[in-house]
């Protein structure tokens, strides 16, 4: 080929510059492109049809990304080059502008900010949820009627995540509207923890001189590269972690002041005594808030004082000695406070919590680690862990670099070990309960130790050559183009939501409890409130802190969620406060009905007792939709056996049994005497220990029409046999049809027997 027909020849930097910059500009429209399929011709039901969406939307959204970057080159080599140079050059000269993109940037995380921690919780969504939203929901009543609420009630969490956010919700000037308010302030505290995670980044950036010229007495680059990592805080969150939300809250600003106490005492040769006394007040308020998050931090203060003792002093006093003058000072005036406030009783009783959901914190809410594998939902779980191996390896291969001189190591990897020993720490939550949603949580920290590695990477081995780098316009534009389409590809950092979100705000938070609660939760609320604001107190086996809210009565129990009552000292604890308040009328249970929300394990097997010692005390009383109120009876249930046809279990199981695998018995219950379905049905040991209690009223039309008798169409029952509370063996097993008039066991067949294997 001739050499003027090769003059000209594409350059891969202008290829992506083209496409990506056309993708940037068109990608923000694609979403909102709706062709109307119009009048039906074809008949065709479909979720086309149910839409109104024509199929041929996705054709002509393809078209347009396919095409328009060609049109963008046909007009690149139609305009003239000067033209095109100027306008990259005005593009990047407002690109390159510290001002603006600084202004761009905090715009994004402000926008961030409202369209994911604020907006977790639906502020006026249907509340689904009445296991977790009941957690900071059903507490208010027994802080605000109960004497000595700490020792009376064992908080999940703590007072900061239970309580306050429904106490300031309450508090607002609406009427019956504590459910929206309440959300509202959950948001809050995770915005609050999301700005703490960027104070930390901003304390870990400050660790680092970013300037390439060494001749700068200031960190001029240091302000972008804290807005360039916050936003790609915002973009990873959720791909390799999420954000820890109100949980983490006084943590994370615990961890932010140690960080910014010792970068302070470091590097600047300053005291940092108001820190301190910072740190040391936050000690007992973080035990108000958060239990688990408390012990923690307490755990990496002393490790942050052990090695404070190593650090260089100072020319006014070591820096261990403010520290622990000042944390100490702090500590000893805010507990002298709280004892104050509250009483040294409900100190203790606080710290009993602690003690508490330390020793069986992490058996009662166990999930083993999934198999380690290489998927991307298996790295949530490996990934961190093989980082901080990393890091250990290479503290340790450094620590003979420095001569095994411990104070010189521990002086040169102070930031470095602080946050490999709070990333140790905090992976607890994931070893723990290793669902992925905890194993997000648990890699947060991981997050400041990567980002401190890439700062301290970047200061002993990229600076220098950075020097002699000069990217070009288009070089320069590239990077830009890239950038602007991962920031336009996070959800988080759409304006026009964030700007819905405000706008509707106002009206949201006014929503009343009413017309956010499921219909039939709201059919057994009215249905049931004036019968329960005659009792002193209320009790659910739902574990759903919903009902204490919406009945406004205190637990009968200081364990108020069954779930977490599973320990056998708390059982009995229940079961004696339950004889000692006597609720006339409590909660069995709903459409969660056999099993805990998390671990599909029965409730009659993870809180036997208390289940037992509620079928025996206990009747049915109301079935409202999927709620089973039971009513307390003083006479004791009569076990009793007839001659008359009452029913049949169809299913039993013939081969062994493991230990905790679900079975279920089903068949259909009649009375016939009263020719009525069975008010209930009872499984039972060989010697009349009630297990469990089955689901009836299922729909047996086969039974009605052999039986000749229409009132038998709701006969069927079914109920799971709790395997995990039955000996090793062979287990005889009975099943009842209660009778309500007479207070009645009628046995239903012949005793079965179950076979149970390890």
């Amino acid at each position: 080929m001739p050499e003027s027909k090769r003059a000209f020849e594409p350059r891969l930097s202008w290829v992506l510059c083209i496409t990506l910059l056309s993708w940037f500009v068109l990608v923000p429209f694609m979403n909102s492109i709706r062709i109307p399929i119009g009048q039906n011709s074809t008949g065709v039901i479909s979720l086309a049809y149910i839409e109104n969406v024509s199929p041929y939307t996705d054709y002509f959204k393809y078209l347009i990304l396919l095409l328009v970057p060609g049109l963008v080159a046909v007009l690149f080599l139609v305009l003239k080059p000067q033209w095109i140079e100027k306008s990259l050059k005005f593009l990047l000269g407002l690109i390159n502008n510290q001002r603006i993109g600084s202004a761009i940037a905090l715009i994004l995380l402000i926008t961030w900010l409202i369209n994911v921690p604020l907006n977790q919780f639906k502020i006026d969504a249907t509340l689904i949820d009445s296991f977790h939203q009941g957690e900071f929901l059903g507490f208010l009543p027994d802080f605000m009627q109960l004497k000595n609420p700490f020792e009376q009630t064992v908080l999940i969490h703590g007072w900061g995540l239970d309580v306050l956010p429904t106490w300031l919700g309450t508090q607002l000037p609406i009427n019956q509207n504590g459910i929206a308010a309440t959300r509202f302030f959950v948001n809050l505290q995770n915005v609050i923890t999301c700005v703490g995670y960027f104070w930390v980044l901003w304390e870990l950036t400050g660790t680092v001189n970013f300037d390439v010229n060494l001749n700068l007495n200031f960190n001029k680059f240091r302000l972008p590269i804290f807005l360039i990592s916050c936003l790609a805080f915002c973009i990873f969150d959720g791909i390799f972690f999420k954000f820890d939300g109100r949980r983490g809250t006084i943590f994370i600003l615990q961890l932010a002041l140690t960080l910014r106490y010792f970068r302070i005492v470091i590097l600047t040769q300053k005291s940092g005594k108001l820190l301190a006394l910072l740190i040391g007040v936050s000690l007992p308020i973080s035990f108000l808030y958060v239990y688990d998050r408390a012990i923690y931090f307490l755990a990496i203060y002393l490790f942050a004082t052990t090695l404070s003792l190593f650090l260089k002093p100072n020319p006014n006093r070591s820096p261990a000695q403010n520290w622990l003058i000042g944390s100490a000072l702090g500590t000893t005036l805010t507990t002298i406070f709280l004892i104050g406030l509250l009483g040294l009783d409900e100190i203790k009783a606080i710290f009993s919590q602690v003690a508490y959901w330390g020793q069986y914190g992490r058996y009662i809410s166990f999930i083993p680690l999934p198999t380690f594998e290489l998927t991307w939902t298996s790295q949530n779980f490996w990934l961190p862990m093989m980082i901080q191996s990393a890091v250990l390896v290479y503290l340790l291969l450094d620590f003979k670099g420095c001569e095994f001189k411990l104070r010189y190591f521990i002086q040169k990897h102070y930031f470095l070990l602080l946050l490999l020993f709070t990333s140790l720490i905090y992976m607890r939550i994931t070893l723990d309960r290793s669902d992925l949603g905890h194993a997000y949580h648990g890699a947060i920290p991981v997050v400041f130790l990567v980002a401190y590695l890439i700062y301290q990477g970047y200061e002993n081995h990229l600076k220098q050559r950075l020097i002699r780098f000069e990217p070009n316009p288009t070089q320069q534009l590239l990077a830009v183009a890239l950038g602007m389409i991962i920031l336009l590809s996070e959800p988080g950092f759409n304006l026009k939501n964030a700007v819905h979100w405000i706008g509707k705000f106002p009206i949201a938070v006014k929503h009343a409890d009413a017309q956010l609660i499921k219909p039939d939760y709201l059919q057994a609320w009215i249905e049931m409130q004036p019968e329960i604001s005659q009792q002193s107190c209320f009790f659910t086996l739902t574990s759903e802190g919903l009902w204490y809210y919406l009945f406004n009565r205190p637990s009968c129990s200081k364990y108020s969620y069954v779930l977490y009552a599973k320990p056998t000292v708390a059982q009995e604890t229940v079961l004696t406060e339950l004889a000692e308040t006597q609720p006339d009328i409590l909660l069995l249970t709903n459409e969660m009905w056999f099993q805990n929300p998390w671990d599909e394990i029965l409730k009659s097997e993870s809180a036997a007792l208390i289940y037992q010692g509620v079928l025996e005390n206990y009747r049915p009383y109301k079935a409202i939709q999927s709620h089973w109120f039971w009513k307390r009876y003083l006479n004791p249930l009569e076990f009793g056996q007839t001659n008359l046809l009452n029913g049949v279990i169809e299913f039993t199981p013939d081969y062994p049994v493991k230990r905790g695998e679900a079975v279920s018995l089903a068949g259909w219950a009649i009375l016939p005497e009263q020719l009525k379905p069975a008010d209930a049905v009872y499984l039972s040991n060989s010697q009349n220990q009630l297990l469990e209690v089955g689901r009836v009223n299922l729909n047996r039309a086969d039974v009605a029409l052999v039986l000749g008798n229409k009132n038998y169409e709701y006969s069927g029952w079914t109920l799971r046999v709790p395997t995990a509370i039955l000996p090793r063996g062979t287990s005889g097993l009975k099943v009842w049809a209660y009778e309500a008039q007479s207070n009645q066991l009628i046995q239903l067949g012949d005793e079965i027997s179950i076979e149970i294997v390890d």
